[in-house]
């Protein structure tokens, strides 16, 4: 777990993702729309990876909800590629996915 807290740290340290204006960013979503946040995503994310050893949610957007940075370690991904790991998470968050901005995502096996 560590570990993947680490390497997730040092990505955002090497490649800092760009803020987005809040303004900007939820003006072309409907008001009708529930705001996505940090809470929910891991929500949604515990529910579909119970035995995961670690889930990480960070918004990156000034916390407007239109940016974050996911990094899930479970062994539920044993044996998976890592496109085929990711299209599990992006299942799983469809809906989330489908009013944000961007996601980025790490994967890793739990030993």
């Amino acid at each position: 777990m560590l570990k993947l807290i680490q390497s997730f740290t040092r990505y955002r340290q090497i490649l800092p993702m760009q803020r987005i204006n809040c303004v900007q960013a939820n003006s072309s979503f409907s008001t009708a729309q529930e705001p996505v946040n940090e809470q929910k995503i891991l929500e949604k994310l515990r529910g579909r990876f119970p035995s995961a050893s670690s889930i990480h949610v960070e918004d990156t957007s000034g916390g407007c909800g239109a940016m974050f940075n996911v990094a899930i370690e479970t062994s539920e991904f044993k044996g998976l590629s890592i496109p085929k790991q990711h299209k599990i998470v992006y299942d799983a968050l469809k809906e989330e996915i489908s009013k944000i901005h961007g996601l980025h995502l790490q994967t890793r096996v739990s030993d």
